[in-house]
């Protein structure tokens, strides 16, 4: 093996520690100082007390990883990327004080949207139309990734297969990022190890917003300024939690209840109480439709029109079909007529 696959090779492998190391000791941390998720009534499946701060461990190792090969390559990063790790930081702190303390869900969202507005700004980012749009797909993102956050693994699943979509992508403007990318795809795929079915540890607000935060912000790095089918295909990234959103929101307000108030309609949830699959089913079920829907960004750079076009309306229609028979299977806890007390949205 030549000296430049070793280096590479190596710095994945130590990076992998690394990450193990800080999410084995987030974990002590939460059952040290009781930062546990109880069993919920919204999710069946969860039966016995698992530690939170898994996020806290994945984000913490992933800045400090960061740093490290910004100070042994002895270059300044870019401004944009460091917008991007200051605004992870703000999030993951945000997400471990909500663990630790259940913050309300109008001042996550606040916070949520100042921590945004703060990273276009220092970023580089102009004032206009432009500016407001990014801004509701981040924050809309963080929201998304945040509900969907409501089953063993699937949070480091849906993350990775956006990064997964980043990669291949292989256009100029995702090059600079791969350095960020790669690093955190080692990181969720050693967060995956301890938050697989059966989890021993949860991501928890902490990783839920700073990962929506981070893939969004790739996202739209990787976009552009210039608004194409191409760059609107970028959505694809984000398929899953997206579907998820226009599931769990409109059902809530079916039902006379407050979109940021929580509730069993998950998709996640539905398959397992309706559809009787077990959350390795579900897995690989959101696995095939996120990945197809990630590709989107590779596959119309590689098409020309109209064959561009007939590709988004195949997924568009795919994309209506799941959510039309989901929505025809609500989860049996509302059915049953239990009350779900909590707060979502902004808080699941």
């Amino acid at each position: 093996m030549t000296r430049h696959l070793v280096v590479p090779i190596a710095w994945l492998i130590g990076a992998a520690g690394v990450f193990a190391a800080s999410i084995v000791a987030a974990r002590r941390a939460a059952v040290a100082f009781d930062l546990v998720a109880r069993p919920n009534p919204i999710v069946r499946s969860h039966r016995a007390p698992v530690p939170y701060l898994g996020g806290t461990g994945l984000i913490a190792a992933y800045l400090a990883l960061l740093a490290g090969s910004w100070a042994l390559g002895g270059a300044f990063p870019a401004r944009d990327v460091l917008a991007r790790s200051a605004a992870a930081l703000g999030f993951v702190v945000l997400g471990t004080w909500d663990d630790a303390r259940p913050l309300g869900p109008w001042f996550k969202l606040v916070a949520q949207t100042v921590l945004c507005t703060a990273y276009l700004f220092v970023a580089g980012s102009s004032p206009g139309p432009g500016f407001m749009l990014k801004l509701l797909v981040l924050v809309t993102l963080v929201n998304a990734y945040n509900i969907v956050d409501v089953m063993d693994g699937l949070l480091c699943v849906l993350a990775g297969l956006a990064i997964l979509g980043l990669l291949v992508l292989r256009s100029p403007a995702t090059a600079p990022l791969t350095p960020e990318l790669v690093l955190m795809l080692v990181g969720l795929g050693v967060l995956f190890l301890f938050n697989r079915p059966p989890a021993r540890i949860y991501a928890g607000d902490a990783g839920s917003l700073a990962l929506g935060f981070l893939v969004g912000a790739w996202g739209l790095a990787a976009a552009g300024e210039a608004v194409t089918l191409g760059s609107l295909s970028i959505a694809g990234l984000w398929g899953v939690p997206l579907l998820e959103l226009a599931l769990v929101i409109p059902a809530r307000l079916a039902q006379g209840l407050s979109p940021m108030r929580g509730s069993p309609d998950h998709f996640a949830l539905r398959l397992q109480d309706q559809l009787g699959w077990n959350k390795w089913r579900v897995l690989d079920a959101a696995s095939i439709v996120g990945a197809g829907l990630a590709a989107g960004p590779w596959v119309m750079s590689r098409l020309e029109a109209p064959a561009s076009t007939l590709y988004v309306l195949v997924c568009a229609l795919a994309v209506v079909m799941a959510w039309r028979a989901l929505w025809r299977n609500p989860p049996r806890t509302r059915e049953r007529g239990i009350e779900v007390r909590g707060a979502a949205t902004v808080m699941r």
